[in-house]
Formats: structure tokens, C-alpha cells, sequence
């Protein structure tokens, strides 16, 4: 799925691919920030007044993700849509027999290659997602926090992630007539700003199957950060890591 602007691109933002594969404590006082169109404004609280609206009792995952929606508009960014209802609800099951008739060779990394359809709201508890994108930037992003319920389950996503870095980094798919190449590399990061980073590029320029995407998660107390980026190209330009850590690190300091 390419980027697109406006409403239409928040509408259908999955971060997911036309062949199945998807990509993945106490909080201090909520600061004032700033939110794109699209995001419901925050209420920063009173120790006069008692909350009068739900936005004064926003869990954890809400505030950090908010945090790092407040730290993309600041990056240019200026829309964004806040998954809710049934929408959040899917996110927390995982996919299954998301590849179809694809073949995958080598065949042992098709496994691997399911197991990147992740999200952090898998784990089954807190958790928030928002998606944000501008007009001005050819790619579509997304912010989720979720509290850390199973920290097996995340160490595995870890594990997936270094797989496809080294034992899978060159893959090829297999549909009816198509072939389509699937490559992988490490984004290029500073010491300590992401737990488990990775870029992924499918598919040839020009082909219908193109698709790029750029993925950062971290860990902090009890919850766990992602940031994503999608697009039909240029993720492998640095500034998209550099937003993507800069965005993450903004979420993570509402989480303790």
C-alpha cells in the first residue's frame, strides 16, 4: 500500500501489506503539547479542579502515545487519527494465514516472515495507537504503547526481528506469476534508541507489490514503544530514523 494524503490515508492505515504480512509503570505529570488535526486535545489537569471529561483520565499508553504525536507534529506532521473501538480491538489478535498462496523462499523463512505481523497490544493488555501523516512527506507513520503483559512474547518479536536481519535479510515471494523480491536492513541508529530496529523493502520500483517500511520499538518500566513509518519509497533515508527515535523517545518519557 503506497502513502496517501489526507483522511483517506488515515482511514485505511493498517501498516499492513497487500499480501497479509503486517509490519508490530507510572507516568509523570502530562505536559502541555501539541496535537495534529485529528487528535482529541489532552487535558494537562488540575490539582484545583477534578476531571471533567475522559481525557483528564487517560491511562498510561494514552499519554505516551500522545507524547509521541505531540513530537511528530513538531516534526511536520499535522494529521492524525486515533484507533479506537473495534478497530484497537483487532490489533490485540494476531494474524493467521496472512501469506495466501504466497511462496516464500527459503522456505524457513516464511515462518518468520508471519511472525513480523505484530503489534505491542498482542499482549492482551493497556494499550493505544494513533496514526499521523502530512501532505508534505510521502509516508504515513503510527505511534502504539502497550503496558508489557508477557515479556516472553516480546522477546520473541525481538528474535523475529534479528532473524529476518541475518538468517532471512534476502527473501523472495512467489504469487501465481510474480515474483517479488523481500530484503531487510538495520536502520542506522545511535547507542540505546531503539530496543529492536529494522527496514524492510518489498518488491521492485515500479511493481504493484512495492512497498517500504521502517520499524522501532523500545522498552521502558512497563510499557513498550513502537513507532512505524510506511511508504512506497525512501525510508531508507536517514531522517525518517532520525524522526522515528525522536518520536519513540518522546512516547517512552510518559512511562516509568
Amino acid at each position: 500500500m503506497a502513502a496517501r494524503t489526507k483522511t483517506g490515508a488515515l482511514r485505511t492505515l493498517a501498516l499492513s501489506l497487500s499480501m497479509g504480512l503486517l509490519l508490530a509503570g507510572c507516568a509523570g505529570s502530562p505536559q502541555a503539547v501539541e496535537l495534529p488535526e485529528g487528535h482529541a486535545p489532552l487535558s494537562t489537569g488540575s490539582s484545583a479542579a477534578a476531571p471533567s471529561s475522559a481525557a483528564a483520565q487517560l491511562d498510561v499508553s494514552e499519554l505516551s502515545v500522545a507524547s509521541g504525536i505531540s513530537m511528530a507534529a513538531r516534526l511536520g506532521f499535522d494529521q492524525a487519527r486515533v484507533i479506537t473501538g473495534t478497530e484497537l480491538a483487532a490489533l490485540k489478535k494476531a494474524p493467521e494465514g496472512t501469506q495466501g498462496g504466497v511462496t516464500v523462499l527459503p522456505t524457513q523463512c516464511a515462518e518468520v516472515i508471519e511472525s513480523l505481523n505484530w503489534s505491542p497490544l498482542q499482549m492482551g493488555g493497556e494499550g493505544a495507537r494513533t496514526d499521523f501523516l502530512t501532505e508534505k512527506i510521502p509516508a504515513t507513520g503510527s505511534v502504539e504503547v502497550a503496558k508489557v503483559t508477557d515479556k516472553a512474547a516480546l522477546e520473541a518479536h525481538y528474535a523475529t526481528v534479528l532473524a529476518m536481519l541475518t538468517d532471512c535479510k534476502k527473501v523472495t515471494m512467489h504469487q501465481e506469476t510474480e515474483t517479488v523480491p523481500f530484503a531487510t536492513a538495520k536502520p542506522d541508529l545511535k547507542a540505546g534508541e531503539a530496543d529492536s530496529a529494522i527496514a524492510w523493502t518489498r518488491g521492485r520500483p515500479g511493481q504493484g507489490m512495492r512497498q517500504q517500511a521502517l520499524v522501532l520499538i523500545k522498552a521502558k518500566g512497563d510499557h513498550v514503544a513502537m513507532v512505524s513509518f510506511i511508504a512506497a519509497d525512501g525510508l531508507e533515508a536517514p531522517e525518517f530514523s532520525q524522526m522515528a527515535a525522536q518520536i519513540l523517545n518522546a512516547a517512552l518519557a510518559q512511562a516509568g
